[in-house]
């Protein structure tokens, strides 16, 4: 527990490898003790307006993170469905990505612009069956794509690929 404890301090390659191994070995199984761990419901975002339960993040570096299902205060726990992270400082490079998901996929984010990188499958000692990041630079541009810093990723749950406008999401 104490490695998971740098999660709220850390940033870019550490940040990632620890909430992999975080998001691993049936940790996942507890939205209400993820939630707890990783910042404080923001009341900002009115339950009925809202698709996801948005955190005030303990980590500095985030702005914002999302998690699924967005329980009720009465419901019973529930394994997680889908978390996402934000923040200027993040940082996260490609490298430090397809080190750890190999397998990527560049989609075009016909939604909203932009693309997705979309790393599926991923290695079976995770909980998460896939990984995605939105990129919204122009990346023809760029002479690599490992020159992008990486502000926002979501670690999706279920296990069924499907592709919408915004790229793919995993459904059950």
């Amino acid at each position: 527990m104490t490695e998971t404890k740098r999660l709220n301090t850390t940033t870019s390659k550490e940040w990632l490898n620890l909430i992999t191994e975080f998001l691993s070995n049936g940790n996942s199984q507890s939205t209400r003790a993820i939630s707890e761990f990783l910042g404080s419901e923001n009341k900002k975002y009115k339950r009925d307006e809202r698709g996801s339960k948005f955190l005030i993040p303990k980590n500095a570096n985030l702005n914002y993170i999302a998690i699924n299902p967005d329980l009720e205060e009465t419901e019973t726990d529930k394994p997680i469905t889908y978390l996402a992270f934000s923040g200027e400082k993040l940082n996260l490079k490609l490298n430090f990505l397809t080190e750890l998901f190999p397998n990527v996929e560049l989609v075009e984010n016909t939604y909203d612009g932009g693309i997705q990188l979309f790393f599926n499958p991923v290695d079976n000692r995770f909980d998460f069956k896939a990984v995605a990041c939105q990129i919204f630079t122009d990346y023809k541009s760029l002479d690599e794509l490992t020159d992008l810093n990486i502000n926002g990723i979501s670690f999706m749950f279920k296990t069924k690929k499907i592709k919408t406008r915004a790229g793919y999401t995993m459904t059950e």
